[in-house]
C-alpha cells in the first residue's frame, strides 16, 4: 500500500496559517510601539505623570505651588473633637481657594504646562 499523496494546497495552507499568526504579532508590536513613540514625544505622558499617585519624578515641578503639606494628617480613628475639626477645615479651605482660583475649569488653564509644573 502507498500512502496517499498530500494535496499542495494543505501544504501551504498550514504555512500561510504560520505566517499569519507571525505577521499579526508584528503588526502589534510594531502599532503599539508606534502609538508608545507618539504617546511620550507628544507629552501626554506628563498628563498621567501629573496625578499623585504616579511615581514620576521628572514630571513634578520644585515650585512652590505644586509642593503639597505631608506633614497633616487627619487621624483616620478616635474622638472628633473641635479642634481636630479645626484644623480639617483649614486644610480644607487651603486646597478649596487653590481650586477656586482656576477661571475656567473645563478650559485649557488648568492642563497648561505652568498648572501642570512641567
Amino acid at each position: 500500500m502507498s500512502k496517499p499523496e498530500k494535496n499542495p494546497d494543505e501544504i501551504r495552507g498550514g504555512r500561510n496559517l504560520v505566517l499569519l499568526g507571525v505577521l499579526s504579532v508584528l503588526i502589534a508590536l510594531t502599532t503599539s510601539l508606534i502609538s508608545l513613540y507618539i504617546y511620550h514625544t507628544s507629552g501626554d505622558i506628563y498628563l498621567d505623570c501629573s496625578m499623585p499617585e504616579a511615581d514620576c519624578p521628572s514630571a513634578h515641578s520644585n515650585s512652590e505651588e505644586n509642593k503639597t503639606d505631608n506633614s497633616y494628617k487627619f487621624s483616620d480613628s478616635g474622638d472628633i473633637t473641635d479642634k481636630v475639626l479645626d484644623e480639617y477645615l483649614k486644610e480644607f479651605n487651603s486646597a478649596s481657594e487653590k481650586l477656586r482660583k482656576v477661571n475656567t475649569p473645563f478650559g485649557e488653564e488648568p492642563l497648561s504646562d505652568e498648572s501642570l509644573g512641567i
